[in-house]
């Protein structure tokens, strides 16, 4: 058994990623966009409009948009998605949550007006306004990895292009739908569903100025500057363990466990194993992953013989 994998692209993906990761406050910390960003959003938006928006929010909570964005026909712009989105039947709604195995809500048509208005006005005074070139990154990254499954196989793709995240097959999964994004980064997030699985994974499109270390080269050498990371990767390296396994072995909270682990994964240190348990993807263990710690010299190597332009006395 397997299941096919597909890169997919549009805007409208895009601004919902950035919407989410504005108002999913537990992950500010961890997303390199930082605090500094929320801030400059937020000065975007009148007081009372936020409010507005964060109660959506949390109405729409586990309501995915991403089988309607990847069924959409047409221009998958913001507008144009929006427009065909909202003449939408309720019969349609539910005809395209089911196909995928989604749990379809019994408000699914509120759920529709909900996301259809702030992600209008969420477009309106931020997303329209971002540097053309992310849109453009992001397209170039989805042609470039989608060229590349012809080559090279399916599980190994999607491994590589989420940094550890490994699925294993079952009967029930057919689609696996991989989406760039880039507000996020380093964080990957996934939806999954009985026969589909949409994951965003990030992506690193800017180039670093002259003498400055890359984005990945932070992570790893960040991830492994903590003791306690270094020894969940001790653990991890003897054999795979699930969470609750880690939380006993390294006697910290839960919460704490979690945020190093996402460190871990940031830094592609660790393989993500998913799985089938009861038709969904919710058996879960962790393993390190040997091939980002055998690239750190590599990495260490190349940045510190990065050769310089040299000031002259009349620079200086």
């Amino acid at each position: 058994m397997s299941y096919k994998v597909e890169v997919d692209f549009a805007p409208v993906y895009e601004c919902v990623t950035s919407l989410s990761t504005f108002f999913n406050k537990q992950n500010h910390g961890a997303i390199e966009a930082g605090k500094t960003w929320v801030r400059e959003v937020q000065d975007l938006f009148a007081p009372v409009s936020l409010h507005k928006m964060r109660d959506a929010v949390k109405l729409l909570n586990d309501f995915s948009l991403s089988p309607f964005i990847w069924r959409c026909p047409g221009p998958r712009t913001v507008t144009g998605f929006l427009d065909w989105f909202e003449g939408l039947s309720t019969g349609q709604l539910f005809d395209i949550s089911a196909a995928c195995g989604q749990t379809v809500p019994s408000n699914l048509t509120e759920l529709r007006n909900s996301a259809s208005e702030i992600l209008r006005e969420w477009d309106l005074n931020y997303f329209s306004r971002i540097d053309s070139r992310i849109l453009e990154g992001l397209q170039q990254e989805a042609l470039s990895l989608q060229s590349r499954l012809n080559k090279t196989k399916s599980m190994d793709i999607y491994e590589e292009a989420t940094g550890g995240m490994r699925l294993y097959p079952h009967e029930e999964l057919k689609q696996v739908v991989l989406i760039p994004q880039y507000h996020s980064r380093p964080l990957v997030t996934s939806s999954f569903f009985e026969s589909m699985i949409f994951t965003n994974y990030s992506c690193d499109l800017f180039p670093e100025a002259p003498g400055y270390p890359s984005p990945s080269l932070l992570r790893l050498t960040r991830a492994l500057s903590d003791e306690t990371r270094l020894r969940i990767l001790h653990l991890l390296s003897r054999k795979q363990m699930t969470f609750t396994e880690i939380v006993r072995e390294i006697a910290l909270s839960k919460s704490t466990i979690h945020y190093h682990l996402i460190a871990l994964r940031a830094a592609g240190l660790v393989i993500v194993h998913y799985y089938p348990k009861n038709m969904e993807f919710k058996s879960v263990e962790y393993s390190l992953r040997s091939e980002a710690v055998n690239s750190l010299p590599l990495q260490i190597g190349a940045y510190l013989n990065y050769d310089a332009p040299v000031k002259t006395n009349t620079e200086a």
